[in-house]
């Protein structure tokens, strides 16, 4: 016989985790739109910054996830469910009702989020890839530039090579 109690407080607790995760996320976002921003503007110092903070957001969101699994473990034990199907979707339908419903629209609101990040972080690789494509053309340019003898390698350009460090012996 289901334990109607136990099973409402386990889903009170895979709604909450998923709810807390929902707003890591959106902290991700917002770090996200901001190191989008330092790699537009070149701002190298705000990008490392930025991803430091990604960094700690990361971490958080691994700690929730393992009790996010845990949750989802234990509601779907008391439904009687296995560990593969142990999914929102899954747990919501066996729960059914109010308590299913709410872990069906926390794991919706998750999903949203996450699918945002994705798209944010795919846009920020193609702008991190022009950033990186831009800065080795001005290299070349420069380079370009400081090659005197108007000879070109093997890239097209000489790159400049070593510094030539003499000394005279003025004692001997």
């Amino acid at each position: 016989m289901r334990d109607e109690q136990a099973i409402t407080t386990a889903a009170a607790m895979l709604e909450a985790t998923l709810t807390e995760l929902e707003r890591v996320y959106d902290e991700l976002e917002s770090l996200g739109a901001t190191r989008l921003e330092a790699i537009r503007t070149g701002d190298l110092p705000a990008v490392a910054r930025t991803i430091g903070a990604e960094s700690d957001v990361a971490k958080r969101i691994a700690e929730l996830d393992k009790q996010r699994t845990e949750a989802a473990g234990e509601l779907g034990r008391l439904l009687d469910l296995n560990a593969e199907t142990t999914s929102a979707t899954a747990l919501a339908k066996k729960a059914a009702g109010k308590v299913g419903d709410a872990v069906l629209d926390a794991a919706g609101r998750l999903r949203a989020v996450i699918d945002r990040v994705q798209q944010q972080n795919a846009r920020a690789q193609i702008a991190a890839q022009t950033l990186a494509a831009h800065m080795q053309g001005v290299l070349r340019a420069a380079q370009g530039k400081m090659n005197h003898s108007g000879a070109y390698g093997a890239r097209g350009v000489v790159a400049p090579g070593p510094s030539v460090v003499s000394s005279l012996d003025m004692v001997s």
